[in-house]
């Protein structure tokens, strides 16, 4: 199996008929279908069915197809980055982060650090705190922002901020007329957590199992967003990242300190040291300055 034989693979089925596929690949039709068959004949698979002149794609074929194209999807994301060094001199930055900070923190830190650099071209991937672990860990992201650093080097790991949580509840809930809130006040209140397996949650649980306070649990969500959501519903109160809760004072929420305090940290996961790049490096530092400038947190 080539390279060769996958792209007039390729252009055989994206374009319909052998003959348009010659076309494309500027060769001639019997050379495609030379192709084809020793496609076939080294991946062992049956690609097509013969109908007269007409190429039909057996399921086979169709399978193999949609893991050809995502191939090729990285190919072309590899030209883009080759263009991008050649001519910007910049490339591109990829940033992984959990939902926590990816829908709240990192978009406008990104929007800073783009404003300076127009010509570079930045991606975000969202995902839980192992995933993005395990995205910086393969090189598919350049840096990665998480809750709980995993199985992760000093070396690798770097503590951004912990930031005390706050009390998101319904405009109309009668704690919304306290200064703060404390475990007490939530015994026997409906609330909106984080789902099983999150460390935050598990984080919130054993603290209020250790006060003794037994909430109702009402409702559970992947993301914090979604929870804030959900209490602007009045389905119940969360406890939040102040970040979090901070975009959906529009609605008909109030957020209030918690005490004592419960503390949510935010870490930088790192590449191998041969693998850090300036541009990440750059990023990091935009990051920790909109930390101290919003919550005064290096």
């Amino acid at each position: 199996m080539n390279l060769r034989q996958i792209e007039a693979f390729r252009s055989v089925m994206r374009m319909g008929s052998m003959t348009a596929a010659a076309e494309v690949l500027y060769t001639s039709q019997p050379n495609v279908s030379r192709l084809i068959a020793q496609l076939e004949l080294s991946s062992g698979l049956t690609l097509f069915k013969r109908a007269g002149v007409r190429l039909i794609p057996t399921q086979e074929g169709q399978a193999f197809f949609q893991e050809v194209e995502r191939a090729f999807v990285g190919l072309d994301s590899l030209k883009h980055s080759a263009k991008n060094i050649r001519n910007l001199g910049t490339g591109r930055l990829r940033v992984a982060a959990v939902p926590s900070t990816g829908m709240s923190v990192i978009p406008r830190v990104l929007k800073t650090f783009t404003d300076s650099r127009p010509e570079l071209t930045v991606s975000l991937h969202v995902n839980s705190s192992p995933t993005v672990e395990q995205w910086v860990k393969s090189q598919f992201c350049d840096i990665g922002i998480v809750v709980h650093p995993g199985d992760v080097s000093s070396q690798q790991s770097e503590l951004l901020a912990l930031v005390p949580a706050v009390c998101v509840l319904p405009g109309s809930h009668p704690l919304a007329e306290r200064a703060e809130i404390t475990f007490s006040d939530l015994e026997g209140q409906a609330f909106v957590s984080l789902c099983h397996g999150d460390g935050t949650r598990s984080l919130v649980d054993g603290l209020f199992e250790q006060a003794g306070v037994e909430r109702v649990m009402a409702v559970e969500a992947q993301y914090s967003a979604i929870n804030c959501e959900m209490v602007a519903l009045g389905m119940g109160v969360t406890l939040a990242h102040p970040l979090v809760a901070r975009d959906y004072l529009h609605l008909d929420v109030v957020v209030r300190p918690f005490r004592p305090d419960i503390l949510f940290p935010t870490y930088v996961i790192w590449p191998t040291a041969q693998a850090r790049t300036r541009l990440a490096e750059e990023f990091v530092e935009t990051l920790k300055a909109y930390y101290r400038e919003v919550l005064g947190h290096a």
